[in-house]
């Protein structure tokens, strides 16, 4: 059967209700603005107000006073392992951001990174099932769960980086790659055990979101104390399912200078009650439990939080819907910032005349095809983009 705003959600009494709840609750959605959306018009001390609740719902719904509490008093990070490679080397660490968990991430260390000449830095986050040692360019650990490899040219972030001066820490994502259990078939690679870990996070009144944060953010407090980097230059990029950490460290954390962000901009509240259209069998929220933050549908949306990050350097490297863009630039102009901000479309997209049509986005009657066509989104080429990130870390580090 093939589901429809027409048949399925559109209400055919007189009163306007739903006797399918699920049909209620998306008409709610529909004409339930987001209560931390951005306004328009702002002055710069009522955009400094606006984000400064911004921040305390963003803190609130992470949870961050937990996880904070749970790092104090935990061992220093470990050096585990070093290895010499052209013009860097590669050390793998381990840090405890609670009493029950060993983070491993792979510090890349240009030869030059010294006290007396101290680099600046970027943390790496991978996209989807990505391992950090795929982002390394280091050889991937042999066993099923950390072999997945996708546009070996592109994706490899962390290398880009060290090659380009700056040290790269990069990071496996939570019960992904070497974090995960080693129970997967070649071809899962982690999302059995994440969808299952996310579960009893979501039943614990925690999330992925959360966990994936302040497990960076205590990495974060230990990059800072590294004598080779360069404390006022330290960044945050990512890929994908990295970004949402991405965008929360760089708008809770005053050290972070700059935020590279390798997805599309859209508001998921509205893509969640506006994609209508799809056979029955497709009927499921499949972006994945590990994207769920509760509660935050009903307060902002990722062109909020973007927004918010102003005015410290963004680079927007897959484009997204205009009507969503223009929110992020309305920001950085406000903020007399505009000249640190980058959008980057596609290439498929990269010609404005290709790009879609539709500004105010439609509040049903889309498919995941036309959603992403409304979006500028060539989902089959996502990935990381080197070229637009390096081009904005030069301009924010002065290289």
């Amino acid at each position: 059967m093939k589901i429809t705003y027409e048949t399925h959600y559109r209400s055919a009494r007189e009163d306007g209700r739903h006797t399918s709840s699920m049909a209620a609750m998306m008409a709610r959605m529909r004409n339930t603005p987001a209560a931390l959306s951005m306004p328009k018009g702002m002055t710069s001390a009522e955009f400094a107000a606006w984000r400064a609740t911004l921040v305390k719902k963003v803190r609130e719904l992470l949870q961050l006073s937990f996880w904070e509490g749970e790092a104090k008093g935990q061992p220093a990070p470990k050096l585990l392992s070093a290895v010499q490679r052209e013009g860097y080397r590669v050390e793998k660490w381990e840090c405890y951001p609670d009493a029950y968990t060993a983070l491993p991430f792979l510090a890349l260390i240009p030869d030059n990174a010294s006290e007396t000449n101290p680099v600046p830095a970027v943390m790496c986050l991978p996209g989807s099932i990505f391992s950090k040692e795929f982002l390394a360019g280091e050889p991937l650990l042999d066993t099923p769960n950390c072999r997945f490899e996708k546009y070996p040219d592109r994706n490899r972030m962390a290398l880009y980086m060290v090659k380009n001066g700056m040290a790269a820490f990069a990071f496996d994502s939570p019960e992904i790659a070497e974090c995960s259990l080693e129970i997967e078939r070649e071809g899962n690679y982690g999302g059995t055990s994440r969808a299952q870990m996310c579960h009893g996070l979501l039943q614990c009144g925690f999330s992925y979101p959360a966990l994936s944060t302040m497990q960076k953010i205590c990495a974060l407090q230990f990059i800072k104390t590294l004598s080779y980097v360069d404390k006022s230059r330290i960044a945050v990029s990512a890929h994908s399912l990295g970004c949402d950490p991405a965008m929360y460290i760089g708008l809770l954390c005053d050290e972070i200078s700059a935020v590279v962000f390798n997805d599309l901009v859209c508001d998921e509240y509205h893509r969640y009650y506006a994609t209508t259209e799809y056979d029955e069998r497709a009927m499921c929220n499949n972006a994945g439990n590990w994207h769920v933050l509760p509660g935050h549908y009903t307060q902002f949306a990722r062109p909020d939080v973007l927004a918010a990050l102003a005015p410290k350097y963004l680079a927007l490297n897959e484009g997204g819907a205009e009507f969503y863009l223009d929110r992020v630039r309305a920001a950085y102009e406000l903020m007399g910032a505009a000249d640190r901000l980058q959008i980057t479309h596609y290439p498929k997209y990269q010609d404005e005349k290709e790009r879609s049509a539709c500004y105010e986005p439609p509040k049903y009657g889309l498919s995941e095809e036309s959603y992403f066509a409304y979006t500028n989104t060539d989902a089959p080429d996502h990935s990381f983009r080197e070229q637009p990130s390096i081009s904005l870390l030069k301009k924010a580090f002065g290289l």
